[in-house]
């Protein structure tokens, strides 16, 4: 077998260039289909010895099996449901590569997603954090989307933390890859929504190096009946955490928790109970907090360059 062009592999470095950790809960025929994909992508560069696959099953009622795959595959399984933050977190533990690709396992990549991955890591091997476009699907409707700030300013670590705080200006988990390096540095914070925006918050606080890759593309189905997304309580509740979080990197401080609130407006008004008693209670400060909160974080970018 071929080497992959760029990355060693002899006897004295066996570790895998890239691992990808899929945490699993009752998607038998998610992760098959996933590992399947990545089987055949795999297969056909001649990549094996530079990628592992890491499954995490969270405790699903029935124990997971995984189909044959010509890398190294590795299945764990939790004693008990303990949710994405501590799958991922013990993935990271057993991972030997020098990248860490966490995946959704009712999401998908394109063909050449694997191939056009490993050379950007090979081509760039002091990235900290690599983010790449994705087509969210929906019924029957696909639309090509790409984190536009973050490709803009990716040469401006700072700025992106900045928009980090209020907005998530990176996307879906499934479109990120991270050094190992730069995760070893932080945790994986357990909160009930919103953990992919409190990790790259986290990791921007000490990534050195990051890239873009608008042109290499996961598949987003947005309509998987059991995401966080769909869960008004889970929803409000993680918004809550990342404020008490937050506040500490705004200059709003605990303002940052109204912001938060009325950008999840949808949700509240779904939800019903105390939060909702509260939101209409300070509808017009809610709203008056996130015009002026917005209007900060969208500011020219004049006003965000860097201090030299």
């Amino acid at each position: 077998m071929d080497a992959v062009p760029g990355y060693s592999n002899n006897m004295n470095d066996n570790k895998p260039l890239l691992s990808i950790i899929i945490p699993v809960f009752n998607r038998q025929k998610g992760v098959n289909a996933l590992i399947d994909t990545l089987s055949k992508s795999i297969s056909q560069n001649g990549v094996a010895h530079a990628v592992e696959i890491i499954v995490i099953d969270d405790a699903s009622d029935t124990p997971l099996t995984l189909p044959e795959t010509p890398c190294k595959c590795l299945l764990k399984r939790n004693s008990r449901n303990l949710g994405a933050p501590f799958s991922r977190t013990r993935g990271l533990l057993l991972a030997n590569g020098k990248f860490i690709h966490f995946h959704d396992s009712d999401d998908s990549v394109s063909e050449n997603w694997l191939k056009e991955l490993l050379d950007e890591l090979q081509q760039h091997p002091d990235i900290d954090l690599l983010v790449t476009g994705r087509i969210d699907y929906e019924k029957q409707h696909a639309l090509e989307r790409f984190p536009t700030f973050y490709h803009r300013q990716v040469q401006y670590p700072k700025r992106i933390l900045k928009r980090l705080i209020y907005w998530n200006c990176i996307g879906a988990m499934g479109g990120v890859t991270f050094s190992k390096r730069v995760l070893e540095t932080i945790k994986i914070r357990r909160i009930a929504s919103c953990q992919d925006w409190q990790m790259y918050i986290d990791v921007l606080k000490r990534a050195r190096k990051l890239s873009s890759r608008p042109d290499i593309k996961f598949f987003f189905h947005k309509t998987g009946n059991d995401r966080i997304s769909h869960n008004p309580r889970k929803k409000i509740l993680g918004h809550l955490q990342l404020a008490k979080q937050t506040q500490y990197d705004s200059i709003y401080g605990k303002n940052i928790r109204l912001f938060y609130l009325y950008a999840c407006k949808q949700y509240i008004l779904k939800q019903g109970g105390y939060i909702l008693k509260f939101y209409k209670k300070h509808q017009l400060k809610i709203f008056l907090a996130y015009i002026v909160i917005a209007a900060h974080s969208f500011m020219p970018q004049i006003m965000l360059r860097d201090k030299k």
